[in-house]
């Protein structure tokens, strides 16, 4: 990808999505309301309410400068101050993880 791609990659939190922040690390709070799960609840079985998420230091930083406004360059930018020694591949590494938590675990969604 190219400078000017990252400059136009926007993301910003998910609504729907409850998090809690401590010492750093995010925490991400699931509701476990589908019908089967509540269904089975009702059988007796163990399935919790919530799951949670906890993400790494790495993860927890780029999730907390998502907010709408800042681009995928700036954060990369920031990143490179905070952890200097992800420079090689900041920008590769940067990109899959924002695919991952926008397409896979829908955390974040794409403004533009």
């Amino acid at each position: 990808m190219t400078e000017e791609d990252l400059k136009h990659m926007v993301f910003k939190k998910n609504p729907e999505i409850t998090y809690t922040r401590k010492a750093g690390i995010i925490t991400i709070v699931r509701e476990q309301n589908h019908p089967i799960q509540k269904f089975f609840r009702k059988l007796r079985m163990n399935i919790p309410e919530k799951s949670y998420l906890e993400m790494d230091e790495y993860g927890s930083y780029v999730f907390t400068k998502v907010n709408g406004q800042r681009n995928a360059y700036e954060i990369g930018k920031e990143l490179a101050e905070k952890f200097p020694d992800t420079d090689k591949y900041r920008y590769t590494r940067l990109i899959l993880f924002l695919q991952q938590i926008e397409n896979v675990d829908h955390l974040i969604e794409r403004v533009s």
